[in-house]
């Protein structure tokens, strides 16, 4: 297949962008199979859609062999059209599964009852008016094969391209809003590190560049429905390049939030620096206190002060012009302790661990979540400190 030199441009950037997509996904899938074995339906749904961005692929060589990015003859006509009525179900069904799989992992991760009651409706919104589209788009004209026959005189009954068309764009772009707006307040608002509420929000921000693909893909829209059908294989160039990369790039923001246990457990000293210096000085220190604490003495002339480093004991008394003063021995002692991530206590209840970065903790475990798994048993020892009750000595 010889590919003209306009359409080299779109061939490359759906070649390029799909295979990412397909490499991050694999990635993905083999996270959550065999680092944290705990696969969802939202990966299964990001699969799915990343099956469909391949047919969209597939399709879109068809479209090139057909005459995409060069003038066509009258007799090619119908058969880029076909190739062209093929693509627009495929795509509106990628996006849909992809923004599917988004609000599945959004509702393991947010768990208020407003955001999870939220995300329900959203899912349903998204599911009706996914079949909407995809079947709309399938049965745009009838008989079906009227889209690229009416050229020749076939009679059939279609409805207005433009307008569903620009309606479907409309409404994709308005739920790519909503799915970057309404998470954001939340995400601020969750119980874990400045660090990763920064890193989440510019994920959750990363799809911001697939709706203004969105927006510019209108351009394009807009310049192939007021091309004659004799031009629209010129035309349509722009619109096969924004197309793949609004796909793929969905597909790629909402994957790299689960490759986070993978990294991890690629390179752990580096992703947990922090975690390490903390328990090694806390181990350095705990040493310090009970071994080499030994016993200080320091005498004057006005009295006399006894430390007692490894008790924890404080005791004195100081003497002067016929007054003495005794000095209340306290008693206290702190016990670090490494428990799981799902301890109980005494009361059973789920202990909530003390974050290693700002000492915040999760009042309904919603970081865990971002993975929904045990990957954080292995590589993350929670740490407690619990106090003993003070004693008067």
């Amino acid at each position: 297949m010889i590919i003209p030199p306009a359409a080299m441009p779109a061939v490359i950037a759906n070649c390029f962008f799909t295979s990412l997509a397909f490499v991050i996904v694999c990635c993905r899938i083999n996270t959550r199979l065999f680092v944290i074995k705990n696969i969802g339906a939202d990966d299964g749904l990001i699969a799915m859609s990343m099956l469909a961005s391949i047919a969209f692929l597939a399709v879109f060589m068809l479209q090139v062999k057909a005459g995409l990015g060069r003038q066509i003859t009258f007799p090619e006509v119908p058969g880029f059209l076909q190739a062209l009525w093929a693509t627009i179900p495929i795509y509106n069904l990628a996006l849909i599964l992809c923004k599917l799989s988004i609000t599945v992992q959004c509702y393991r991760v947010l768990r208020t009852p407003k955001m999870q009651k939220f995300l329900r409706g959203y899912f349903i919104l998204l599911v009706v008016y996914g079949l909407l589209t995809v079947i709309g788009n399938i049965f745009i004209c009838w008989p079906i094969e009227a889209y690229w026959m009416a050229i020749l005189g076939v009679q059939g009954t279609c409805l207005s391209k433009g307008g569903v068309t620009f309606s479907n764009a409309g409404i994709n772009i308005a739920t790519d809003i909503i799915l970057i707006v309404v998470p954001i307040p939340l995400l601020w608002r969750l119980q874990i590190p400045q660090k990763q509420k920064i890193i989440l929000m510019c994920l959750f921000g990363m799809g911001t560049f697939a709706c203004i693909t969105s927006i510019i893909r209108l351009q394009s829209l807009y310049m192939i429905a007021i091309a004659p059908e004799a031009e629209q294989s010129v035309k349509g160039v722009s619109i096969a390049i924004w197309s793949s990369i609004e796909i793929n790039v969905g597909i790629i923001c909402a994957s790299i939030p689960a490759l986070k246990p993978l990294a991890v457990k690629l390179f752990p000293r580096m992703l947990l620096s922090n975690l390490y210096a903390r328990t090694k000085g806390a181990a350095y220190y705990a040493g310090r206190s009970g071994g080499k604490g030994g016993n200080r003495s320091h005498s004057g002339t006005g009295g006399s002060r006894h430390m007692a480093g490894g008790s924890g004991q404080t005791s004195g008394m100081r003497s002067g012009n016929n007054r003495t003063t005794e000095v209340i021995q306290i008693k206290q002692s702190f016990e670090m302790t490494s428990v799981p991530a799902t301890a109980v206590d005494d009361a059973g209840r789920n202990v909530a661990a003390v974050d290693i970065e700002d000492g915040k903790t999760s009042r309904d475990g919603s970081e865990k979540n971002l993975v929904g798994s045990s990957w954080q048993d292995e590589y993350y020892k929670k740490v407690t400190i619990s106090s003993r009750p003070r004693e008067i000595v």
